[in-house]
């Protein structure tokens, strides 16, 4: 019972210590500044705007993207439907902001593809109609193309767990597959739809790479701004806190929207879907769905990038880069396990101690993954500002500022893979262990760890990718000359070095790609 107790105290220490940041952010809506009225009065109306705009246009297009995918995929074959279990995942591996410096490299007045076009036609840009990518639509494009497997993922999984006994009573009316298709799978998918479009819309709405490229005013550029450029860390901190309040509403818009509510079908009417055989033209059409946003999200960017960087990494990788390479890969490293144990004793708590206080500590320590970085880092800036000043130890600008960040934004993900691994241990294990008076410790190495073998390195895995991708936690709180990849990326960005940027980006999609090969491979055994 003593180990218990311990686990109960360390669980609750974790939580608080990772909550410190947002609850700081919150308590900065009610400080007075002398720049927050100079923000009310001329951009924060614009910030407000194109983060809705952003919101609408990405939703939108991520549901149609995301779910007719997802549809198609589950209920029908054709030749490449296997491939595209996996392809239609993919543009996952590609972070939004990479994508951005892509598609502006590609698509841009003096893109390559721009170029390539006016050349093969005989004009001038002034001759033409021309979409500029370089916008807050060009934007919306980008993130859609990125952020549409969301909906897919989850709606994939909802549908599959989905009875076909709902169709064939369905064609038993008289209703043909387009009639099904939006009379029947849409309103039932409904919960899905909309679970995959609001993490969508989480994730776009707090981005900064591509609104810093594409020159878009939202929440998270204008923080930049106002701490960068006005050296003011409370407007920065209020503009924080309102996005943050911002993104809780969408959690709580989600939740409120399934609350209670059980679409699926089980028992003894369950019967798995059998998947309609598609020919001809309608094979064809299929494919053609599916092929698209696989191009466009993945296979146009990631050709493109790889050209860049067969042509440049001579030029880039030399004893900097790989100092910075070794730099990524040493956070990443200690911070996925740093992160990963922790989630653990969090998460373990609530299987020894099942009550109500073990499972608030849980939903309160996932929060900081709803939380854009950004945000998180002026949180923590603020947190450890107090510190340093008070307690005379420099916290602020040092890796431990990049590494509990880290643990604030991505300690969720970590706890989400434990609570499905733990789901499928049955407790009886645990009864079983105390009736043959085997000690915790020895039920620990013995029975649970084993078990649970697989969530921790799948946990460690994504986690670690999430860390080699974050660009604004990373560049608000890592130290003085302290570079990782997506800074590098960004930097030479900003230098106009947009082909040279391929290669630090390139190997950040390629462990992405690792990662999203595993999460299908996963789905597959699911």
């Amino acid at each position: 019972m003593k180990i218990f107790n311990k686990l109960t105290i360390s669980s609750v220490l974790l939580t608080l210590l990772i909550s410190i940041p947002a609850l700081i952010l919150i308590s900065n809506i009610f400080v007075s500044s002398k720049n927050w009225q100079h923000l009310v009065d001329t951009v924060l109306f614009t910030y407000i705007y194109n983060s809705l705009y952003i919101m609408v246009g990405v939703a939108i297009l991520t549901s149609l993207l995301g779910f007719t995918t997802a549809y198609i995929t589950t209920f029908y074959s054709f030749k490449g439907s296997k491939f595209f279990h996996y392809a239609l995942i993919l543009p996952f591996a590609i972070p939004t902001y990479i994508m951005s410096y892509i598609y502006g490299g590609m698509f841009d007045i003096t893109g390559s593809v721009t170029t390539f076009i006016l050349d093969f036609m005989g004009k001038s840009f002034d001759e033409v109609n021309f979409f500029d990518i370089m916008s807050i639509e060009g934007a919306i494009i980008i993130m859609s193309l990125v952020l549409y497997p969301y909906v897919y993922l989850i709606s994939k999984t909802y549908l599959k767990a989905e009875s076909s006994s709902i169709i064939d009573a369905s064609r038993t009316m008289g209703l043909t597959n387009f009639q099904i298709f939006y009379k029947v799978i849409i309103p039932i998918s409904r919960p899905a739809i909309v679970a995959g479009v609001i993490l969508a819309v989480m994730e776009a709405v707090a981005d900064f790479g591509v609104m810093d490229y594409y020159g878009v005013s939202t929440f998270v550029t204008g923080i930049f701004r106002t701490w960068l450029g006005m050296g003011s860390v409370e407007d920065a901190s209020k503009l924080a806190s309102l996005l943050m309040l911002f993104i809780f509403l969408l959690i709580f818009a989600e939740r409120f929207q399934r609350r209670n509510k059980q679409y699926n079908s089980s028992g003894k009417d369950f019967k798995p879907i059998i998947k309609q055989k598609l020919k001809g033209l309608k094979a064809f059409l299929a494919f053609l769905v599916c092929f698209i946003p696989f191009f466009l999200g993945f296979l146009l960017p990631f050709s493109q990038m790889s050209y860049w960087f067969y042509i440049s990494y001579e030029e880039i990788i030399d004893e900097d880069f790989l100092t910075i390479l070794f730099q990524t890969l040493s956070l990443g490293v200690f911070s996925s396990i740093l992160i990963t144990i922790l989630a653990f004793v969090i998460t373990y708590n609530v299987r020894v101690h099942k009550n109500k206080i073990a499972e608030n500590l849980v939903q309160i320590s996932k929060l900081g993954y709803s939380i854009p970085g950004a945000v998180v880092a002026v949180g923590i800036l603020s947190f450890f500002s107090i510190i340093d000043r008070n307690l005379d130890i420099l916290l602020s600008g040092t890796i431990v500022a990049i590494i509990f960040g880290y643990v604030v934004r991505f300690i969720a993900i970590s706890i989400n893979n434990y609570e499905s691994g733990f789901s499928k241990i049955p407790k009886t294990y645990d009864d079983a262990c105390k009736t043959m008076q085997i000690g915790s410790f020895q039920t620990f190495f013995k029975m649970v760890f084993p078990l649970i073998r697989g969530s921790i390195m799948v946990s460690f895995i994504i986690v670690f990718i999430e860390v080699m991708k974050e660009l604004p936690l990373t560049m608000i709180l890592r130290p003085f000359n302290f570079d990782t990849l997506p800074v590098l990326s960004h930097e030479l960005v900003n230098q106009s070095q947009i082909i040279e940027s391929s290669v630090p980006a390139m190997f950040i999609v390629a462990f992405g790609i690792i990662s999203v090969l595993i999460l299908a491979k996963k789905m597959v055994k699911d």
